[in-house]
């Protein structure tokens, strides 16, 4: 019987902490942390009173899991019994921990009799009945003995404040933490000094020791900063090798860099890059994979590989110059949420996108982003829902000139095609260095991109008078201000041949090949960001 667990509600859980100023990237750190462990917990609580061996874990990552249960006509009343007692049980416990933001919903491959189903089939079956469960969510604890008891659902959705005190200590104690070690709830660690919590009747411990702590009554032990294989002595069904700590920047102290920090690290605006990525069409590639499949197993290795990408792969990454500066809200699973500079986070975005499309092609499996730029002031939780618009738009959109939706990426007003994205930031780079070298006037951009936003409709209430004469007035201001071509600086030239060409092509900018012309708009915002002063930043 296959068993498929899922919480909802993550973002909403992770985004509902206090807009201060410093406490805001300790704190969702230790949020996103916080749900990978319950992510852990409830499929070892599956496993355990299961008793099933560590092997029947299919997967864990990105707060979902699945478990290929061993079940025959005699024990599957006894499989649904005990699955519905874990949902009920961490349903109360997650209702009453965070502020009702966490939901969890099982799903069983329901069987009737003897069955020759594929892996493709079996894993359909189990994923409807896990959709099912999700759309009612707190049933378990709402409905006793067919009854309906609404009253036991009220209470505000939003966190009351009970918590922060725990994230606090579990976002100061994460960047040195070396060791996670799990025990049934009252167990200690006699001599050993660690910031420790309850959750779903665990103890969960955290110490930043350099040998792994002792304990024989260890449920699940793992090292934060290089999992692999576990050390000598400890058993496969004790030792989680996944990677659970992600990338945050940290100051010289070992604390979490503020989000004002981070941003100091920006090229000309100092402002936040939020990216958010995910891979398209997953459940479609999860077919493919369990059509060709002899067994479930080859679910486990495919989705290994994607939590190995999101959460291995590239947390190597961002422990790397020039990535270091960027923020892990969290990475696995299939998708990441990133903050970094916003410039880094452009350039991050087509390294993420070039090495996923190398490790996934063959999968047939594409990848697409949305970045949204904000103040560091901005409350995350905005930032991260205006990211996730840009993101939907990559998906649901086409980029101009393009057949198909997806792999795309939605950014700097516009939406691009990934082959394209490197040129895009070239262009930006190029034009941002002509303002730096005093080819071209920066005032000039802010010409040039409301010209070319009139010409394409994109300024709301302006008439059409003018969207019309939008080309006419370009080419006088290019005439009147641009460099001349017979200029003896070769980037004075060099950037009034490129406005001329823009020129020429500007009427026919939704059709046009020419990659500058169609994206002008966000070749033209790249430079001005970069090229912002504090001044101006003062000013803003």
């Amino acid at each position: 019987m296959l068993i498929l667990g899922a919480l909802s509600g993550i973002q909403d859980f992770v985004f509902a902490l206090p807009e201060i100023e410093g406490g805001q990237a300790r704190m969702l750190r230790a949020r996103s942390f916080y749900v990978q462990v319950l992510t852990e917990l409830l499929a070892v609580r599956v496993l355990h009173d299961l008793g099933l061996k560590r092997d029947a874990l299919l997967f864990s990552a990105a707060g979902h899991f699945a478990i290929d249960a061993p079940a025959a006509a005699s024990n599957m009343d006894h499989i649904v019994q005990t699955v519905s007692t874990i949902r009920r049980s961490a349903e109360e416990w997650l209702f009453a921990r965070t502020g009702r933001h966490l939901r969890v919903a099982v799903g069983l491959e329901k069987l009737t009799g003897p069955d020759g189903a594929t892996p493709a089939e079996r894993y359909g079956r189990a994923l409807a009945d896990l959709r099912r469960a999700q759309l009612s969510p707190w049933q378990p604890l709402a409905a006793i003995n067919g009854r309906w008891l609404s009253d036991r659902l009220v209470g505000a959705l939003s966190d009351d404040g009970s918590g922060a005190e725990l994230y606090e200590a579990l976002g100061r104690a994460l960047p040195s933490a070396r060791w996670l070690l799990v025990e049934e709830k009252g167990a200690a660690i006699p001599g050993t000094a660690a910031t420790s919590f309850e959750a779903l009747d665990y103890r969960v411990f955290l110490t930043g020791e350099h040998a792994p702590p002792k304990s024989t009554a260890a449920l699940l032990l793992t090292d934060l900063r290089r999992p692999g294989s576990p050390p000598p002595g400890l058993d496969f069904e004790r030792w989680l090798s996944r990677p659970l700590a992600r990338h945050v920047p940290l100051r010289y102290d070992g604390s979490p860099m503020w989000f004002q920090e981070i941003a100091s690290h920006a090229r000309g605006a100092r402002l936040l890059g939020v990216l958010k990525m995910d891979a398209d069409s997953l459940g479609e590639a999860v077919a493919r994979c369990l059509r060709r499949a002899a067994h479930l197993r080859d679910l486990h290795r495919f989705s290994q590989a994607l939590d190995g990408f999101f959460a291995e792969e590239l947390d190597g990454v961002l422990r790397t110059a020039p990535w270091n500066s960027v923020y892990t809200v969290f990475s696995g699973g299939d998708d990441l949420l990133l903050v970094g500079p916003w410039d880094r986070m452009l350039d991050l975005a087509g390294l993420v996108q070039q090495r996923f499309q190398s490790r996934f092609q063959s999968e047939r499996l594409t990848i697409s982003g949305g970045l949204a730029f904000v103040k560091h002031r901005y409350p995350i939780r905005l930032a991260a829902e205006q990211a996730d618009r840009l993101l939907e738009r990559a998906k649901a959109e086409l980029a101009p000139g393009a057949k198909h939706p997806k792999d795309q990426f939605a950014c700097l007003g516009q939406l691009w095609k990934w082959r394209d994205h490197a040129a895009v930031l070239a262009a930006g780079k190029r034009l941002a260095e002509w303002v730096e070298v005093g080819a071209v006037q920066r005032g000039w951009l802010d010409t040039l991109l409301r010209l070319a936003l009139l010409r394409r409709g994109d300024i709301r209430n302006a008439p059409r008078s003018d969207g019309h004469l939008a080309t006419a007035r370009l080419a006088a201001h290019v005439e009147r201000n641009w460099p001349r071509r017979t200029h003896l600086d070769s980037r004075r030239r060099a950037a009034r041949e490129w406005v001329e060409r823009v020129l020429a092509r500007f009427d026919g900018f939704d059709t046009s090949d020419d990659l500058d012309v169609r994206c002008l708009p966000a070749i033209v915002r790249y430079a001005m960001l970069a090229t912002r002063t504090a001044g101006e930043e003062r000013g803003s």
